[in-house]
């Protein structure tokens, strides 16, 4: 079986990556509309300043929240217990 970037047994890939590598090349900027979503990602500080308020979540196929409202979050599997003690020794 010859894989071409989709997983198997799936419908291929409908995207003109062609296409995308050309406007990625172009450094043109991202058409934008004020309609079309809460900041300009031609502009990066409002970029920036979104991000740094969102809530994040990374991870498949079980995300875990990295940062809430702007604020980082520690996930609880990697928290300190309360006793100090590590919940789960190395293998």
């Amino acid at each position: 079986m010859e894989f071409k970037g989709n997983l198997p047994g799936t419908e291929p890939s409908k995207t003109d990556w062609e296409r995308v590598k050309r406007e990625y090349d172009s450094d043109a900027p991202i058409p934008y509309d004020p309609e079309d979503g809460p900041y300009d990602p031609n502009d990066e500080a409002a970029t920036e300043a979104y991000f740094n308020a969102a809530t994040i979540l990374v991870g498949w196929p079980n995300p875990v929240m990295v940062q809430k409202d702007g604020v980082p979050v520690v996930p609880p599997e990697t928290a300190p217990s309360e006793d100090g003690e590590p919940r789960a020794e190395a293998s």
